[in-house]
């Protein structure tokens, strides 16, 4: 068998190539962002290219605490999405708010367009845009300074920073590309795309930019025909790259009629610091519900950081489209 290369590969390649040199050059390693457990339920954070694969139009919410013994952080997602079919495009919308306490917020709402190509018979490409607003709250009043421990004395002493409410409203936006048939996929998330890019041409109102790379397959135990023996297995794997954020996941999901577990191995970079996640959910026609916690592995094991997650798939009616669309395998 012999593979033609065209010029639609080609581009492809190049573009791939060019993605990939650009995040090797521009990289900074600083800061953090938001980030999820449930990386394959979630997914239009993921990846934006996510929305309108469900054909039907589809509603996402989920919460997630990290580090409840300690104050924490939380973080709440809401995302709506529908496939415009005549067009062969999509469009949606995300909302999430991530804050700890009263001492930082951030919050940025997101509309989002994608819009699908494809490549072979069962092969798509979908790239899709996000843009929106930001806004970013820190309360000063609420930190501890060093001049403010004094060793003679027990309560804290005034201090001479300056505690005005730090209130920054931006722009922001991000880019996603995926390739999927029915039995897999695999993405790229460019997020915060006007952020930092080097420490000589910082914008001290955003995040870094966030590259993500991730993928997932989906098998079967038997043939679709034994029904009552069927297992399905979806292992999956992100990699993100930013700074401090920076981290690999590689998991493992099982289901067998509607409950679905798993578990999955996370190692953050460049520090030594890594966990597991143990997920259980519960999936229906159209309603889909989830929950998972993370346990610490290093010198300290604790189960600190839980998440969960509700989804609801509108009924519609499929109309004919101009090419035999597949869905991307999701759970």
């Amino acid at each position: 068998m012999v593979f033609e290369v065209t010029k639609k590969h080609l581009f492809i390649y190049r573009f791939f190539a060019f993605i990939f040199t650009y995040i090797i050059c521009t990289t900074d390693c600083f800061a953090q962002y938001a980030d999820f457990s449930q990386i394959y339920n979630n997914y239009v954070y993921l990846n934006p290219a996510f929305v309108g694969t469900t054909s039907c139009p589809h509603a996402f919410t989920s919460f997630r605490t990290k580090y409840l013994s300690q104050g924490g952080y939380n973080s709440a997602y809401i995302s709506y999405d529908m496939e415009m079919q005549k067009s062969n495009s999509s469009i949606g919308f995300s909302f999430l708010q991530d804050f700890q306490e009263k001492i930082f917020r951030t919050s940025d709402l997101l509309a989002i367009y994608a819009h699908t190509f494809q490549i072979q018979k069962y092969l798509y490409l979908r790239a899709s845009l996000a843009a929106g607003y930001s806004h970013r709250v820190t309360n000063y009043d609420g930190l501890v300074f060093s001049d403010m421990l004094n060793v003679f004395q027990e309560n804290y002493t005034a201090t001479g920073e300056d505690l005005e409410r730090y209130s920054k409203h931006d722009f922001n936006s991000e880019m996603g590309v995926l390739v999927y048939n029915e039995r897999f996929f695999a993405g790229m998330t460019i997020k915060n795309l006007q952020g930092n890019v080097t420490e000589m041409n910082k914008n001290e109102n955003l995040f870094p930019r966030i590259f993500s790379f991730h993928g997932l397959a989906k098998f079967s135990w038997t043939r679709a025909y034994t029904q009552q023996y069927l297992i399905q297995f979806y292992p999956h794997i992100n990699m993100v790259f930013g700074g401090t954020s920076s981290y690999a996941q590689m998991g493992l999901i099982l289901q067998k009629w509607m409950v679905q577990m798993g578990s999955a191995f996370r190692q953050n970079f460049p520090c030594n610091a890594n966990s597991l996640s143990f997920f259980v959910g519960i999936v229906e026609k159209r309603f889909r519900f989830a929950y998972n916690c993370d346990m610490t592995i290093n010198s300290v094991k604790r189960i600190d950081t839980h998440e969960v997650s509700l989804s609801y798939q509108f009924d519609c009616r499929e109309k004919k489209k101009k090419f035999e669309a597949v869905k991307a395998p999701t759970f």
